[in-house]
């Protein structure tokens, strides 16, 4: 049989495909060396902490029917219930039925929701705690299935539920109608509240951030709205003509408070002698400018005004008005135009504990150390040590280590987040931690999600940490081990067992 000879551009192609394969197992073996390296340093860092796997498992790994059966009496049965992570399944359920905790599994929104799934275990459940769970299909259908289950006081509040004029008409004798006034997430219109005037709870309503509140319906409704909530309600379109057509009727310190009405100079005097000028002087929507100032000088809270956050501030203005601000409240204001000049200007005129637990001191400015030391006597530490704001970092800690409190410091996410960025690797942040061990709390910083773990920092605090509070948020990598491996783990547990990697600890 005479031999086939290709043309060019066939051999090319064959060529390239025999290359892209050849590329293509290339790097399948080098992600699968990958792999396999991941796995076996994960499982000796493991075998060194087999009580942090434990809690990693527990926490985050999916874990199958086999697993959960062999290892049945370690588990905490109730956080299980609650997992994210494990396979949920209507067979897995029943497997375990005795084991879980039912009204963990009622509001976890994991599960594979269904009708099915709810009758099989109809008994178990919790069926106020699945009245109120999001996570579940709502559908008329379900609502009907199970109607004399539900907690129909939880329903009533629930703003997934598929709500609708039908819904809510077919179920008059079972709704709270209290709950069902508070809930914004019915589909309400004029008619339906005509409908049901009777039954409204109208504080609820009047409070209600979902009713389509313009001037018809507040009309429609007057004799029946509790005016102090609905003068407080966000969602109403008050506008003077509104105002004056029920000036008997509103709350007017809760209007005085609000900061989506029309304000303006001829609103302001229109209703002059009825506003509440303290709540009024707290109220940074105002259009707040010297002349506004000036024109009820005799009429604001100057101690309400000093706290008013609105961005009109200036080092002019605090000047002008020195003898008049309460400087207590002006030194938690954080809208203040905020400098190392203006802390040292007023330096005797600041309550220096409400001046440290302000977020917006000027940290990021150039002096803010010099600030800093300038006045070290007169901080509150605990205040500086839980501000965010602060340029943290390694010598900024060392430079005050005797003056913060290390409680507060050790639950400050934006520190972690720098002192991250600043190491040159696990080794030099975990050598920086061990430095002020004795200092930290350890119960606060294992919560510490910001504080960048991984398995060699976890080595280098692992006598001071507590496992358990750090699972809850990270997992060391325990998902890329196979079933097998976590599973000699957790029988090495079991029985006690030392194993070779614990000598790294």
């Amino acid at each position: 049989m005479p031999e086939t000879v290709l043309p060019g551009s066939a051999l090319r192609t064959v060529a390239a495909q025999a290359l892209t394969l050849a590329s293509a197992n290339r790097l399948d073996l080098v992600a699968q060396t990958l792999d396999d390296v991941q796995q076996r340093e994960t499982r000796v860092f493991f075998e060194a902490h087999l009580p942090l796997l434990q809690h990693c498992v527990q926490n985050q790994y999916p874990l199958d029917a086999d697993m959960l059966a062999a290892h049945a009496m370690r588990w905490d049965w109730r956080r299980l219930s609650a997992s994210a992570a494990i396979p949920w399944s209507l067979d897995l359920l029943s497997q375990f039925e005795d084991c879980w905790d039912w009204d963990s599994l009622s509001k976890n929104r994991h599960l594979p929701w269904s009708g099915a799934l709810l009758q099989a275990f109809v008994r178990r459940w919790n069926w106020g705690l699945l009245s109120a769970n999001p996570a579940l299909p709502w559908s008329l259908e379900l609502l009907e299935t199970f109607a004399p289950l539900w907690d129909w006081r939880v329903l009533s509040r629930n703003a997934e539920l598929p709500w609708t004029g039908t819904l809510i008409t077919g179920n008059t004798h079972l709704w709270d109608w209290v709950g069902l006034s508070w809930n914004d997430g019915l589909p309400w219109n004029m008619p339906l509240m005509t409908r049901f005037a009777e039954r409204w709870d109208w504080t609820g309503l009047s409070a209600n951030p979902g009713l389509p509140l313009d001037a018809d319906v507040v009309a429609e409704f007057a004799p029946f709205w509790n005016w102090s909530w609905l003068s407080r309600n966000t969602q109403i379109a008050a506008d003077a003509a509104l105002l004056q057509a029920y000036a008997d009727n509103w709350d007017w310190t809760a209007l005085s408070q609000r900061r989506l009405l029309r304000w303006n100079a001829e609103l302001l005097a229109q209703f002059a002698a009825r506003w509440d000028w303290k709540a009024l002087s707290a109220n940074a929507a105002l259009p707040w400018d010297e002349a506004l100032l000036l024109r009820w000088e005799e009429r604001w809270d100057w101690q309400a005004l000093s706290a008013n956050t609105a961005p009109w501030w200036s080092e002019a203005l605090l000047e002008r008005y020195a003898e008049r601000w309460d400087w207590e409240a002006l030194s938690e204001n954080p809208a203040l135009p905020w400098s190392p000049a203006l802390v040292a200007r007023w330096a005797g005129d600041w309550d220096w504990d409400k001046l440290s637990w302000n977020p917006a001191l000027p940290w990021s400015q150039d002096g803010a150390a010099a600030m800093l030391a300038a006045h070290a006597e007169r901080w509150d530490w605990a205040g500086l040590s839980q501000n965010e704001a602060m340029p943290w970092s390694q010598g900024w800690v060392e430079a005050f280590a005797d003056q913060w409190d290390w409680e507060r410091l050790s639950a400050n996410p934006a520190l972690f987040a720098a002192l991250a960025m600043e190491a040159a690797g696990p080794d030099a942040l975990a050598a920086f931690i061990q430095r002020y061990a004795d200092r930290w709390n350890w119960a606060t910083l294992s919560g510490q999600a910001a504080l960048p773990w991984s398995q060699a920092l976890y080595r280098q605090c692992a006598a001071h940490a507590f496992a358990h509070l750090i699972a809850q948020h990270q997992d060391f990598g325990v998902c890329v081990l196979p079933a097998e491996t976590v599973g000699a783990l957790l029988a090495a547990l079991d029985s006690g067992e030392i194993l070779p990697g614990a000598n790294l600890a």
